[in-house]
């Protein structure tokens, strides 16, 4: 039994070496499909956002607003009145269309809170109020970033849609739909720029949006928008190096184009979804747009061939710089 257990001993070492060797060997790439599209997107707020408080006449004289004497401010969401879900504008006012005290849970800065609220009558129209500004979907435009032929799934944006408080948005889904660039308003030293665009939503929905996060807003697309044969490799981080690089994005009509940038610096921090500074050295872009304007987050970004990440943020004080996130954070958040 003993020369048996040395025999056995270096041949199961060597078995697992082999094994370790064949799983590296291969471990299948992955690919996706660079897009540089821009799209509209429309998102539904889970709960509504409040985007200010607001004063009303109440009747009997004098001015109020409820929701701001009970705590609520600019940049909460109400979830819920009276335990039941708040799911758009229509639904709060039917929920506080009464004089009785009305029980409300509501987000402030991340945190669930809860307070009481009683609705007076507004002496205008005689509707019972509750004083906010409010809206239950956010829409605008931006690029999307990939598609991946295996799943239908997609990225866009490279960042999060957030709330006038910077905090981001918890949303209950939403759609990406066909846009067209109309015009550009340049980007200025002090003063970004950005792509004006239309989108309609009525038969241009391109895809379902289930996802908001830091790092991009997520989904499946409705029907193929890319072919597989476009697909290239995705970049590793450590693959990913200051040195001249290359930007598809959509800035005038639906024709999408490959622009020069060069990749500056890249951050230490891996936690951050800053994760590259970019610099536009492209004149036909720079004569275009001024270098990196609102409505290109999402641009993919490649480098030796490549697909390595996509842009987020301009410097407000020299359009032709900005942040971008690797992609492989980015389809880190999507899984």
């Amino acid at each position: 039994m003993k020369k048996i257990k040395n025999i056995l001993k270096p041949y199961c070492i060597m078995l697992l070496l082999l094994s370790l060797i064949n799983i590296s060997a291969y471990a299948e790439e992955r690919l996706l499909v660079p897009v540089g599209k821009t799209i509209g997107v429309t998102v539904n707020i889970k709960g509504v956002s409040v985007i200010n408080t607001a004063d009303f006449e109440e009747e009997g004289g004098g001015s109020c607003s409820p929701a701001a004497e009970a705590g609520i401010s600019g940049g909460d969401t109400i979830t819920k009145i009276n335990g039941k879900e708040v799911t758009s504008v229509k639904s709060l006012e039917k929920l506080t269309d009464g004089e009785d005290e009305v029980s409300v849970v509501y987000e402030h800065n991340g945190k669930e809170m809860q307070t009481t609220i009683r609705p007076k009558k507004d002496a205008s129209d005689g509707k019972y109020r509750i004083g906010v500004w409010i809206k239950d979907s956010a829409s605008g435009i931006g690029t999307m970033t990939y598609y991946d032929p295996n799943t239908g799934s997609f990225g866009a944006l490279g960042h999060g849609i957030c709330d006038s408080n910077g905090s981001l948005i918890n949303i209950s889904g939403g759609d990406a739909l066909e846009a067209e660039i109309t015009s550009i308003r340049r980007g200025e030293k002090g003063s970004p720029g950005e792509l004006i665009g239309v989108f309609s939503e009525g038969n241009n929905k391109i895809g379902k949006i289930d996802k908001n996060t830091d790092e991009g807003i997520f989904g499946k697309l409705n029907r193929d928008k890319a072919e597989s044969d476009k697909a290239i490799s995705v970049a590793e981080r450590n693959e990913v190096h200051e040195g001249d690089a290359s930007v598809m994005c959509n800035v005038e009509g639906d024709e999408i184009c490959e622009y020069s940038v060069s990749i500056i610096k890249i951050n230490d921090d891996e936690n951050s979804p800053k994760g590259m500074i970019v610099k536009v050295t492209d004149p036909r872009l720079i004569e275009k747009t001024g270098g990196i304007v609102q409505g290109m987050s999402g641009s993919p970004l490649i480098q030796d061939g490549k697909f390595v990440g996509a842009i987020t943020h301009v410097f407000v004080n020299n359009p032709t710089r900005g942040y971008a996130v690797f992609i492989d954070k980015m389809t880190l958040a999507a899984d």
